[in-house]
């Protein structure tokens, strides 16, 4: 046998024995992120829900109410509308949405909503479409509920 030949077989019984080796992943447990909610996070959690069910009913008012005094200096009806007019373009009219989770942080809580869109092409046909909403919520120094930062992912 060559060199050559013998390093080629080398080789072949080195990546056939790599690709047939064992990987043992340990489970990790799983836990439901929003199983004990503080009666602080649900609150903030259900302000959320009362934001996006506002953009969802195309609430104005209703909706820059619930934002914190900077964001509704910054945030008036035209954004709100040129807002809402991009989002059922590219996405459709809202139908329905549902509570996803809270991600983990220190000051301002991200709450993620799915909400489902619809669109009809010339033929009416549907066609459906998610997509995922993100409030960051938290508290003013008073205690109360305050909406920092809102976005469609």
């Amino acid at each position: 046998m060559t060199i050559l030949s013998r390093f080629s077989a080398l080789a072949a019984v080195l990546l056939a024995a790599s690709v047939t080796a064992c990987t043992t992943i340990r489970e990790l447990p799983t836990v439901e992120p929003d199983a004990e909610l503080s009666a602080e996070a649900a609150a903030e959690r259900d302000y959320s829900r009362k934001l996006l069910e506002a953009f969802l009913k195309d609430d104005a008012s209703g909706f820059i109410a619930l934002l914190s005094p900077e964001m509704r200096e910054e945030f008036g009806k035209d954004k709100f509308a040129l807002s809402r007019k991009v989002i059922k373009e590219e996405l459709g009219e809202p139908v329905s949405f549902s509570y996803v989770t809270a991600l983990e942080h220190v000051a301002i809580t991200p709450y993620i909503w799915k909400v489902r869109f619809v669109r009809k092409n010339k033929e009416d046909k549907e066609f459906y479409s998610e997509s995922l909403f993100r409030v960051l919520a938290g508290h003013d120094k008073e205690g109360n509920v305050i909406v920092v930062g809102f976005n469609f992912l």
